[in-house]
């Protein structure tokens, strides 16, 4: 560790030395947190809603076939009891919950306001908003479809409001659009850090001469290589703890989940980004090459991710093809922990794909690096 050390200490004086880049990776995060946090959103046409259906009346389960079908959402699942619908929400298996009580037929039959329960997850604004929106428009169609039908259930000249939803947002409460972008463009500057930079300095060595140096130097190659990942691993840490103190401080966003975990997801994450860059600049022969390179695997993981458009509403073989995506595992990760308060229970199988996924990558930028060095 000693040969290590001294090899780390040459990486942090010539980033010091460097000040445009030192300043780059000061200002980036917050000028990009600022600037993304207000103008990225996203759309999605496809919502899936759990129904508990504790009523079980003709008129009851024709809302749920009202829903079943519009084209406005998708997968609709039935469970028992409210807590079930509970359960779903915090799986994150549906962005919205319907609760139809006992007796709902018989207060509507009264003319009396008959009232269901509206569960939404929060965490995404703009899935919760569009649901919201269109889960209102059903209701007061259905309302309507039965008061003109003069169906007996209805017969007692209910007021339009006789239907009515009380709508309780988990997560998110106030519909911030913020909680759901930052956590994504927090992991966005972090890849980008971590994999652009520390491909671009690689490249830079071999240009100017010092890394076939350091390849006759007493360090070993991986020695060679870890001098030359802590300190970027380094400054992809300081870019989260950056990320996360703007969305705490600037944006208000509860931070409900274990910094530590989060921290630790990202120890494991680095793997994947650092090995991307070690294999972009065992590829590449000119700094330029790397810049194109980086910039070609950004827009990918970007796009994939589920950051900018949701994966459900992508084509079935590009949804398998986001497994393959580092970013999309760490992206929720990071969004269930900030905003959900999502424990390891909840996250363990993105940690177990990004093990494998980070591994993998790793294993095929040294073994690449290597045969570059020979």
């Amino acid at each position: 560790m000693g040969k290590i050390k001294h090899l780390i200490q040459k990486e942090f004086l010539q980033l010091r030395r460097d000040r445009t880049t030192l300043l780059i990776l000061l200002s980036m995060p917050v000028l990009q947190l600022l600037l993304l946090g207000y103008v990225v959103s996203a759309e999605i046409d496809d919502i899936r809603v759990v129904i508990c259906d504790q009523d079980d009346t003709p008129l009851s389960r024709a809302i749920a076939h009202k829903l079943d079908a519009s084209p406005c959402f998708g997968r609709i699942f039935h469970v028992n009891t409210p807590g079930a619908v509970q359960a779903c929400l915090d799986r994150s298996e549906v962005e919205a919950g319907l609760v139809i009580p006992v007796h709902f037929s018989a207060h509507a039959r009264t003319g009396r306001p008959a009232e269901i329960a509206l569960l939404l997850d929060g965490q995404d604004v703009n899935t919760a908003t569009i649901a919201l929106g269109y889960l209102n428009g059903l209701l007061a169609e259905f309302t309507s479809e039965q008061m003109h039908a003069n169906v007996k259930m209805l017969a007692q000249a209910p007021p339009p409001q006789a239907l009515r939803a009380n709508f309780l947002v988990r997560y998110n409460p106030n519909l911030q659009n913020s909680a759901f972008m930052i956590p994504g463009i927090i992991v966005f500057l972090l890849t980008l850090a971590t994999s652009g930079l520390s491909a671009a300095a690689l490249v830079r060595e071999r240009e100017i001469g010092t890394m076939e140096q350091l390849l006759v130097s007493p360090l070993k190659k991986y020695e060679i290589i870890l001098g030359k990942m802590i300190p970027f691993a380094a400054i992809g840490l300081a870019e989260l703890f950056i990320g996360v103190t703007v969305a705490k401080l600037w944006y208000h966003i509860p931070i409900a989940g274990n910094l530590a975990l989060l921290t630790l997801f990202t120890l494991i994450y680095l793997f994947t980004s650092l090995g991307l860059g070690l294999l972009i600049s065992a590829s590449a022969s000119t700094q330029q090459q790397a810049l194109f390179m980086s910039w070609f695997v950004m827009l990918f993981v970007l796009l994939m991710s589920g950051f900018m458009f949701p994966i459900e509403n992508m084509p079935h073989w590009a949804q398998q093809l986001t497994y393959l995506n580092p970013m999309r595992y760490l992206m929720v990760v990071t969004r269930e922990l900030l905003i959900k308060g999502s424990g390891i229970r909840e996250l363990y199988q993105q940690g177990i794909a990004l093990l494998l996924l980070g591994g993998f990558i790793f294993t095929i930028a040294l073994l690449r690096f290597q045969k570059r060095s020979v």
